[in-house]
């Protein structure tokens, strides 16, 4: 499979042209577009998140729990002193990076269920529920942040299934298949789980027809052509 630095820069450089395609064509501001970037990157290696007491997984739930601190923090900055989002946002860092990171690594096998499309559905529809109730970003923003949440966590899988092929001598590792798939089989209780997860969060998840509109209109692909080349 590719290593931590591959699904790194790959996630970088992804999320980065995606989110400016974003910001050029006028879904997002500047500081929208920021977050976009950075959340494909969290994306980009969240399927790790399963690895066992690692350097790549420390830096994982590091990268969360900023994530979601900084999230926290402008969602709640008219309400709080400096001083008291100073604190929160420091609290909810510890809480992801120690208590949340312990929790996975005690519960999760790597390239399980974690592994999978089904999860990475899971995150798409979390993500949106989070950022919309939780942190109380506009639903057509927290459907973007879930949809980099999820292009990233796609192109881990499929980066994974790529190095699994070894081009030059013609046959497949015995990684290959464990990457790209949709659930794990070895692990037939967790279908239930990320099922019921995906509907619970389902149910949460904001409005997403201003969302939907837009990904499906012609006018916006017409307009993305327009800003895509120079005139």
């Amino acid at each position: 499979m590719a290593n931590f630095n591959t699904h790194l820069g790959v996630a970088a450089v992804a999320s980065g042209m995606l989110a400016t395609l974003c910001l050029q064509v006028g879904f997002v501001d500047a500081k929208d577009a920021l977050l976009l970037a950075f959340m494909g990157v969290v994306g980009g290696i969240l399927p790790d998140i399963d690895l066992h007491y690692s350097h790549p997984s420390r830096i994982l739930f590091s990268l969360l729990g900023i994530a979601l601190a900084f999230l926290w923090v402008f969602s709640a900055k008219n309400q709080l002193s400096v001083v008291e989002l100073w604190g929160a946002g420091l609290g909810i860092y510890l809480l992801v990076r120690f208590p949340l990171w312990a929790l996975f690594n005690r519960f999760t096998v790597h390239r399980g269920a974690i592994h999978s499309i089904a999860t990475a559905l899971l995150f798409f529809l979390a993500t949106a529920a989070i950022s919309y109730h939780l942190f109380a970003r506009p639903a057509f923003i927290s459907w973007f942040i879930a949809l980099f949440i999820f292009a990233g966590f796609m192109l881990h899988l499929l980066l994974d299934e790529i190095y699994s092929v070894d081009f030059m001598g013609h046959r497949l590792k015995r990684s290959f298949g464990t990457a790209l798939k949709f659930i794990d089989a070895d692990e037939p209780w967790t279908i239930g789980v990320i099922a019921l997860a995906c509907l619970f969060c389902w149910y949460f998840s904001p409005d997403a027809s201003q969302f939907v509109d837009t990904l499906t209109s012609k006018e916006t692909y017409q307009l993305i052509l327009q800003r895509m080349l120079p005139h």
